[in-house]
């Protein structure tokens, strides 16, 4: 299937797929590693390694070039990695609190990327042009799993004298 965009808008689509992709594995595959560093040494000098993106530099000029919904669907994604980004630089939350936050991000962001890859792969005319690594699977969000954040009512039947 053909492109209905010119050469330099479908340089920025692919610029903005492969820059969202890589943002995503750096923020899933390397959790492990910055959180540890947080938590031991309490320091957040790392983080703009982590989160550092293209999107942030992109201009008005390039981005009008896009579609609605792409542009809606690219705030989005680029919003949910920005709120993880000052939640680190921000909280004074627990090692394990922080983790259980960021887990719950990625799998949200997860989900968008998988839309936005979707958008994305149609404004390039459905055609791979560059072998882009997609997340694992395991990030996205899987919304028939049970939330480990909603309470649910303890059963105090065990608790009752016979």
């Amino acid at each position: 299937m053909k492109s209905k965009h010119d050469e330099a808008t479908m340089r920025v689509l692919l610029l903005l797929k492969v820059d969202a992709n890589n943002l995503f594995n750096r923020i899933a595959d390397r959790k492990s590693e910055y959180l540890e560093i947080f938590a031991l040494r309490r320091t957040r000098a790392h983080f703009p390694k982590i989160f550092h993106n293209r999107y942030e530099t992109t201009s008005i000029m390039d981005l009008s070039h896009c579609g609605e919904e792409l542009i809606t669907l690219l705030d989005q994604y680029y919003t949910m990695a920005e709120e993880m980004s000052w939640y680190l630089f921000s909280t004074e939350d627990m090692p394990g609190t922080v983790e259980a936050y960021i887990d719950r991000k990625i799998k949200k962001m997860g989900k968008l990327l998988e839309t936005l890859n979707l958008f994305l792969s149609a404004e390039l005319g459905g055609e791979e042009v560059v072998e882009i690594p997609e997340p694992s699977p395991a990030y996205f969000y899987d919304e028939s799993q049970e939330d480990p954040f909603t309470e649910t009512p303890a059963d105090d039947t065990s608790s009752q004298d016979s």
